[in-house]
């Protein structure tokens, strides 16, 4: 069965999933994606302007809730950017640059891409253009071990797109890197259509919920291949335990039926009665299996929490506004407010960002386990939250939402308020 794009919208988002390695080597896609956003999300927006009483029903458009509180919260982001500024005195001009290279290409996207999620595109298609870009992603990776054993250097480019400003690592074409943490021995760690090792874990395995949901085995199974390829080549600790750990909780939180109630209150008991050994075991395979591989990576980002907590205190509501160009020795020159997802949000968005944030992945995350009792799109979603929350241990997850994107997309098909809306979509095609 082949999957062809059925509108304007299908077809610009399939286009673009499979053809993410050519906008990748011309690096487009940090200017290209958040157009294709801006674009889609105007769409929504018409349709919703234009739509009356008359309109049939299978046209009109309703925005779930849940993506109405995202808006929300992408709103409350910026408000903190303009306040911060405005403390700060960083200058208007710095405001006006943080704004549309930052938060208009990072928070706002994971507010725009689920609003997209209400339009008339079929999960199914990004399922199939996920699998073809997986497979994409495990050839070349074959190429890039064979670079690697080949002694064959990495073709490494800046693309002349770094014009339109931003950080210039989303302009960067580098396939994978070579390079220990701060003093480690040399390791190799693909990079691929991302940014960062790290980027290609978490997006690895949003790419690996969407590919599970292909209902071609053969391109289900290539597709979970490549997904898993990326996240094990990444090297990125948080991602490989969120690839093996996120399926299991997806599968306990939707079938938490009374066998498995009664089930949980025998283990809750047993656990109860020997804690202290499992706690010591768990402290110490955790010690030994995540903070022991590539310990000093995790010695650095504990250092980068301890400053950023230290200095959130300096501007508490509003936050520092801007990541820190710099860091100290102590956190070997790395960025404040650049590598863990909690803390970072206190220090540049202060605990206003902080609670609105939260407050929405809370709700998001509830709404999901409800709604995937009985949809297997707000499954995948779920999945997709669960391993947004292991990666926040390690990763800015709104800092590449440009490159897990069709994942976004997923979410709000998934926070659609009648789960039915999607399934009746899908009929409504005839697959050729």
């Amino acid at each position: 069965m082949t999957i062809k794009p059925q509108n304007l919208e299908e077809k610009l988002i399939w286009y673009t999933i499979v053809g993410t390695y050519g906008l990748y080597f011309i690096g487009a896609q940090f200017v290209w994606v958040p157009a294709l956003a801006y674009f889609l999300g105007f769409r929504v927006c018409k349709k919703l302007w234009e739509q009356t009483e008359y309109t049939p029903a299978e046209e009109r458009i309703s925005v779930p809730v849940t993506v109405w509180l995202w808006a929300i919260a992408a709103i409350v982001i910026e408000i903190t950017v303009i306040m911060s500024h405005i403390d700060l005195e960083l200058g208007w001009a710095k405001m006006f640059f943080t704004t549309v290279n930052y938060w208009g290409k990072y928070w706002a996207l994971m507010a725009v891409f689920p609003l997209i999620g209400c339009l008339k595109i079929r999960p199914q298609l990004i399922y199939r253009a996920a699998c073809i870009l997986c497979l994409q992603s495990l050839v070349i990776t074959i190429f890039c071990y064979l670079f690697y054993f080949l002694k064959i250097p990495d073709p490494v480019y800046i693309s002349p797109l770094s014009v339109f400003k931003g950080p210039s690592s989303n302009y960067v074409v580098d396939l994978f890197v070579l390079g220990g943490d701060h003093g480690e021995d040399r390791q190799f760690r693909l990079q691929l259509f991302t940014n960062f090792a790290n980027t290609l874990g978490i997006v690895g395995n949003i790419y690996f919920f969407l590919t599970s949901q292909e209902s071609n085995k053969k391109w289900r199974r290539i597709g979970m291949i490549g997904a898993a390829a990326m996240v094990v080549g990444s090297g990125s600790r948080s991602t490989i335990f969120s690839l093996a750990i996120a399926p299991i909780l997806t599968w306990f939180l939707t079938n938490f039926t009374w066998p498995i109630q009664i089930a949980t209150g025998l283990t809750s008991l047993i656990a109860g009665l020997i804690a202290p050994q499992i706690l010591d075991f768990i402290d110490n395979t955790w010690n030994r299996a995540i903070k022991g591989y590539r310990g000093s990576s995790a010695l650095v980002r504990k250092r980068l929490e301890e400053v950023a907590l230290n200095r959130w205190t300096e501007n508490p509501i509003w936050g520092h506004g801007v990541v820190a160009e710099r860091g100290p020795k102590y956190t070997e020159n790395m960025p404040i407010g650049s590598h863990n997802q909690w803390p970072d949000l206190l220090y540049v968005r202060g605990i206003v960002g902080f609670t609105a944030i939260l407050a929405v992945m809370l709700w998001s995350t509830a709404v999901l386990v409800i709604k995937a009792q009985r949809s297997s799109v707000a499954r995948t979603a779920l999945s997709i939250y669960i391993a947004f929350w292991i990666s926040t241990l390690a990763i800015d997850i709104e800092a590449c939402a440009y490159l897990y994107w069709p994942g976004l997309i997923v979410t709000g098909m998934a926070f659609q308020e009648k789960p039915s809306k999607v399934q009746n979509l899908v009929k409504s095609y005839t697959l050729t």
